[in-house]
């Protein structure tokens, strides 16, 4: 029973888990050169073919069914994905992120694998092409011209309180309690939260320094102040303003694969007296992952915009 234990299950969680982080500590050795960690190479490629060698192993000994071959995927990829965490390789920000691509790219490998093995008895070659794809695939993809994309995002909130009153709210934000920014899932899974923004002048050309948790520092520098009906600016995010731990160097503001450009709030009056206050950012996304990384940072922002705003509500409301 131990054998059999040892050989149906340890040994293919193992060889899936090994082959990942070789595959991760060298896709990260060199960032910018032909192995990139933010690339279709590593993020989708790598858990397709961890997924597959994880059940190319698990069927050496026993035939498999196609639950078991997803089965032994998915356990491959949540090993490696626990090992990346606590061996402090990716943070928890990350984790999340990649996990929808990573446990469909893994299953999908991992069937294919078993469907493979059940007509044919795949061979050693067979085994090393799915091994060596993502390090075919790398360089290739690190050839292409980069994929940036623009994004827009923006969050309206209705807030009981004259345009004038929320206006004001805008400006300096001081000393902001946890409990004022309620439940946002961005702040669970590890962003840092806002602590202060304080406004240093007024009118155009005024900049607004904004504090995080974590010494998390950058600048709005404003582009656009009529109050009370717009407050606009572009953020300025100085070098060494954010530090390594506070942010995941693969999410990080000003970083590598992502950066925010602008935005600003726009207040309308409403019908009942009160505001339709909305928060605007655009984005740009510099990974080769346009669509993937497009949709996860829409969501992130949405999220975070709805914090900010349910923060500006409450003290407007209060006032």
């Amino acid at each position: 029973m131990y054998r059999f234990f040892r050989s149906r299950i340890v040994w293919p969680l193992l060889i899936g888990l090994l082959y990942g982080m070789f595959l991760r500590l060298g896709f990260g050795v060199n960032p910018g050169g032909w192995f990139n960690i933010v690339s279709k190479a590593f993020l989708i490629v790598t858990p397709f073919s961890l997924g597959a060698l994880a059940v190319f192993m698990a069927a050496r000994r026993q035939r498999t069914s196609v639950r078991q071959d997803a089965a032994v995927a998915a356990k491959a990829m949540l090993l490696f994905l626990l090992a990346m965490f606590v061996t402090l390789l990716e943070g928890l920000i990350c984790i999340v992120l990649v996990l929808p691509v990573f446990m469909v790219a893994a299953v999908l490998g991992g069937m294919l694998a078993g469907w493979l093995h059940r007509r044919m008895a795949a061979s050693k070659s067979t085994v090393s092409a799915f091994a060596l794809l993502p390090l075919l695939l790398g360089p290739i993809e690190a050839t292409l011209p980069p994929a940036q994309s623009e994004q827009v995002v923006s969050t309206t909130m209705h807030i009981a309180a004259p345009p004038e009153v929320v206006f004001d709210q805008l400006a300096d934000v001081r000393a902001i309690r946890p409990g004022e920014l309620g439940f946002a899932f961005v702040h669970l899974i590890g962003l840092p939260k806002p602590i202060e923004a304080d406004m240093r002048g007024t009118g155009a050309g005024a900049v607004r320094v904004s504090r995080w948790e974590k010494n998390v520092r950058f600048e709005e520098v404003i582009t656009h102040w009529e109050r009370p009906r717009a407050m606009h600016y572009r953020f300025h995010i100085p070098p060494g303003s954010i530090p390594r731990d506070a942010l995941d160097q693969h999410v990080e503001l000003g970083g590598a694969y992502f950066t925010v450009l602008d935005g600003g709030y726009d207040l309308a009056p409403a019908a009942d007296g009160g505001t339709e206050l909305t928060l605007t950012t655009r984005f740009l996304n510099k990974s080769q992952l346009k669509l993937y990384g497009d949709l996860w940072g829409r969501m992130v922002l949405q999220d975070f915009h709805r914090s900010i705003l349910g923060l500006m509500r409450r003290r407007a409301e209060q006032v």
